[in-house]
C-alpha cells in the first residue's frame, strides 16, 4: 500500500529507548515554512528534535510527568562529534516554566533561578547515558533524586541514533525541500513531477502546504 494511493499525508517518526525507570523519545520537529515573493516559500523558523523523558511507574508510563528538551541542528552536530570522542555534553534552557513532578517533589524551594539542563555523558561499554535535571543557577546545586531522569543508551542504541541525526539535521534545516524546489524551478514544469501542493506537518506535503508544515517547538 503506497502512502499517496491512500491519501496519506502525515507520518509521526520516532525513537524510542526503553530505560531501567523512563522511556526516552526522539521526535523530528520540522521547519515552519511560509510563503514568500513569486510564489516561493522560505524558512520561517528551523525544526528542532524534541527529546522526551517520561518516567514509568510499577509498569505504567507517567505521562503527566513527562519532560521534554528540545535540540537545535547545532547541538545535535555538537553531542555527535562530542561523544565518540569521550566528551560529555551540557546543555541548558531557563526553566520558566516548571513541570509538575518538579513541583511535586520540591514544594518548599523557590520557583526562580531553574535551569532545565540535559547531560549526554559517555559511559562504559561504548554506551551513552541520556539524563535531564535542574540546576539552581544561584547555587549550582542539581535537584537530582527524585527529579532526575535518566536512561543509558546502549551502543548499538546510540548508533542508531547518530544515523538518524545525520539524517534529520538537514531536514531540520529545510535543505531538502528547498534544495528540491529549487531544482524544480530550474526545469522545465513536469519534467520532475513539481510540486502541485500538499499537506503541512510531519513528513508529508510539499511547497503547497507550506503555510502548515512543521508544528510549535516547545523550547
Amino acid at each position: 500500500m503506497s502512502a499517496s494511493s491512500k491519501g496519506i499525508q502525515r507520518a509521526f517518526p520516532s525513537y524510542r529507548v526503553f530505560g531501567e525507570n523512563n522511556l526516552l523519545l526522539f521526535k523530528p520537529i520540522l521547519p515552519k515554512l511560509k510563503r514568500a515573493s513569486g510564489n516561493g516559500v522560505t524558512v520561517e523558523r528551523v525544526g528542532k528534535l524534541l527529546v522526551e523523558f517520561t518516567p514509568r511507574v510499577n509498569r505504567a508510563f507517567q505521562w503527566d510527568m513527562q519532560q521534554n528538551f528540545a535540540l537545535t541542528a547545532e547541538e545535535c552536530a555538537l553531542i555527535q562529534h562530542q561523544l565518540p570522542a569521550g566528551h560529555p555534553v551540557e546543555l541548558s534552557r531557563r526553566s520558566e516554566d516548571l513541570d509538575n513532578s518538579w513541583v511535586a517533589n520540591n514544594p518548599n524551594h523557590p520557583m526562580t533561578n531553574l535551569d532545565k539542563v540535559l547531560f549526554v555523558e559517555p559511559t562504559e561499554g561504548a554506551s551513552v547515558t541520556f539524563s535531564l535535571d535542574y540546576i539552581d543557577t544561584e547555587t549550582g546545586v542539581r535537584g537530582g533524586g527524585d527529579n532526575l531522569l535518566s536512561v543509558k543508551m546502549m551502543a548499538g542504541e546510540f548508533g542508531v541514533f547518530q544515523n538518524l541525526v545525520s539524517f534529520i539535521t538537514p531536514h531540520l534545516l529545510g535543505w531538502p525541500l528547498m534544495v528540491n524546489i529549487g531544482a524544480n524551478d530550474s526545469l522545465p514544469y513536469g519534467e520532475v513531477g513539481g510540486y502541485k501542493g500538499g499537506g503541512g506537518g510531519g513528513f508529508g506535503g510539499g511547497a503547497g502546504g507550506a503555510g502548515g508544515a512543521g508544528g510549535e517547538v516547545p523550547f
